[in-house]
């Protein structure tokens, strides 16, 4: 009986070790693959910003543009209404 205990003993003793041997290695592999997705994610989100900045940029140009069209637009509307009342003016004097 004391040489059933021994073997079941040693046995369960390699077994758990096995098992301890493997549950490292999955534990490893999984590390492996975490790391790598938080690379890629970080990379993405790198990426993501300068896209961002770049679209913002890019808004702030067109916002200055359309600005300047709008302010030149609205200069030239002054000037025609100035010349069409000057007009207007001189046409009721004769």
């Amino acid at each position: 009986m004391d040489n059933l205990v021994a073997v079941v003993s040693i046995i369960s003793s390699v077994v758990s070790i096995i098992l301890a041997v493997f549950a490292i290695w999955f534990s490893r592999r999984v590390e492996e693959r975490l790391k790598k997705n938080f690379l890629r994610l970080k990379e993405i989100m790198d990426t993501n910003h300068e896209r961002t900045k770049e679209v913002l940029a890019n808004m702030d140009s067109e916002a200055a543009a359309i600005k300047t069209t709008v302010y030149g637009s609205q200069a030239e509307l002054l000037e025609t209404l100035d010349k069409m009342m000057e007009k207007c003016n001189i046409s009721k004097k004769k």
